[in-house]
């Protein structure tokens, strides 16, 4: 990396993959950190990869007794790794020296850019927001890297999986029905935003990080590498977005898994056999109002939230609301996922046995 490179900086940045189970963002995220190195645009790249920290917290969850799937959703060992994971982030920017509070001496060090990568689905806005208020409090660079890949293609190759790292079928389905593409136009904090359709087969025929996709792809994320994020907010202005926001992201969740759980309903009661339609359409109503309600039941009134004062700083910036909110959501439909399978399978590919 050339010392009089024109293009203004932040010596870390945070990149968090987004996409679908199957799209190649973890190879792609594994390509990009050696390249990088090799590149000597950056001195240290760290990959924290979600579901590694969500699968390690599910085994050590079935050796302690507390859930007997290893595999299944828990909402519980799913905040509780993403926790995990968001705090390894953190401390990944704090050892990088670039926190206010805790500024580097090393002139040296000082002038060597690290990369930090998220690998994670990251397929609600609100999970990447709050990549970007933890970049933006570490005073961090904050950049986007989207999977554009057809949710078909992307499911073949996770069916083609062993399979202890295939996504359910259910669950695959509800991410796919439930991702929120990134959208600058929409979300200003998503401005720096690299989208790539070409990690497929490129990166299946190499995957050792040397393909041409790699190499573009690393390009783009390096331009799309500026200055940090606005000056971290005080704690009372992070109350204060969160407070505002809260009620719009709950209306929002509750919105979209009305409009998810009813096109489940629809596609499940067409695949019943005629005489069993009535009774698969009854069933599933009740359930999907009963869902909804208690959706609706979970927004409602006081909210806890994490206090200012006293707690964890990576806690003041992630919102256990929604984090609370989403684990609900999530095992709730992936339940009424379930009762609509139950009433009319879902026809699944030769090499995927649905586990």
């Amino acid at each position: 990396m050339p010392d009089d490179d024109p293009h203004p900086r932040a010596r870390v940045c945070l990149l968090c993959t987004c996409g679908l189970p199957g799209s190649g963002k973890s190879t792609l995220a594994r390509g990009i950190a050696e390249r990088a190195l090799a590149s000597g645009d950056v001195s240290r790249v760290h990959v924290v990869t979600f579901d590694d920290v969500e699968r390690d917290a599910r085994v050590d969850a079935v050796a302690a007794g507390t859930i007997v799937d290893a595999h299944g959703f828990d909402a519980k060992v799913w905040r509780d790794s993403r926790r995990t994971a968001f705090a390894r982030i953190d401390a990944h920017l704090l050892a990088a020296g670039i926190d206010d509070t805790h500024p580097s001496t090393d002139e040296h060090r000082h002038h060597h850019r690290e990369l930090i990568i998220a690998d994670d689905n990251f397929y609600y806005a609100s999970m990447r927001y709050q990549a970007h208020q933890l970049a933006r409090h570490r005073g961090a660079a904050h950049v986007q890297l989207y999977a554009d890949v057809a949710p078909e293609l992307a499911y073949a190759r996770n069916a083609a999986r062993e399979p202890s790292e295939r996504v359910p079928r259910a669950a695959f389905d509800r991410m796919a029905n439930a991702l929120e593409p990134p959208d600058r136009h929409k979300r200003s904090f998503e401005d720096a935003t690299v989208v790539t359709s070409t990690m497929g087969k490129a990166l299946e025929e190499d995957a050792d990080g040397s393909t041409d996709a790699v190499s573009s792809t690393w390009s783009s994320v390096w331009r799309a590498w500026g200055t940090a994020p606005t000056a971290p907010m005080t704690a009372q202005e992070r109350t204060a977005v969160r407070d505002a926001g809260r009620a719009a992201n709950a209306t929002s969740a509750i919105h979209a898994l009305d409009l998810r759980s009813r096109r489940a309903l629809g596609e499940c009661v067409r695949r019943c056999d005629g005489a069993a339609r009535a009774d698969a359409s009854a069933a599933l109503n009740a359930a999907r109002k009963e869902m909804l309600d208690a959706a609706r039941e979970k927004t409602a009134g006081p909210r806890g939230g994490v206090t200012s004062e006293g707690g964890d700083e990576t806690d003041a910036v992630l919102d256990e609301d929604a984090l609370e909110l989403a684990a609900f959501v999530m095992q709730r439909e992936d339940a009424f996922a379930q009762l609509c399978e139950d009433f009319a399978p879902i026809a699944v590919d030769a090499g995927d046995d649905g586990t």
